[in-house]
């Protein structure tokens, strides 16, 4: 029961990886396998694996056009994940890129973010209801109807405007 309460207070990690195009479709498992191996050795527990399949890259990565993407989520202790982080970047050349993420943290700063973007969504909205209501009162609307407007257009035709 003491290893649950652990496992609890120790935080939830994400961690996605791209393996290279040379790896071959069959090897993909082996390289799976390998990382879950890692992430056990170093004490990750609860671990859940999610392949996302092999797509194609925004841009060439290491001469690479074509990768696939694995996302593993799991728990472990903090002073963990730096060995973790450094034994996933010596993986013989076939994870060509990955991001590992406490998701606690980021949650946290997902949702002070969006504190900030209301708070400056008001401030932006408040603004805007203020220039407006300085420009309906800066220049009010005169109605005039075509009679007087036809008056005004000669009027203004008539005079010399080379004085």
């Amino acid at each position: 029961m003491g290893d649950r309460k652990e496992a609890l207070s120790m935080p939830r990690y994400e961690l996605m990886y791209l393996l290279c195009s040379d790896v071959a479709d069959n090897e993909v498992p082996e390289a799976q396998t390998l990382v879950l191996k890692a992430i056990e050795d170093f004490g990750g527990t609860s671990v859940v694996e999610n392949n996302l399949g092999k797509k194609k890259l925004a841009y060439p990565i290491k001469k690479t056009r074509n990768g696939y993407y694995v996302v593993v989520n799991f728990v472990m202790d903090t002073n963990k994940i730096n060995g973790l982080a450094a034994k996933i970047k010596t993986m013989d050349g076939k994870i060509i890129r990955h991001l590992l993420v406490n998701l606690e943290e980021h949650l946290a700063r997902a949702e002070k973010d969006k504190v900030q973007q209301d708070k400056l969504a008001k401030a932006q909205k408040a603004r805007k209801l203020e220039t407006e209501k300085t420009d309906r009162t800066a220049a009010p609307v005169l109605e005039i109807d075509q009679v007087e407007l036809d008056k005004k257009i000669e009027e203004a035709l008539s005079e010399d405007v080379t004085k």
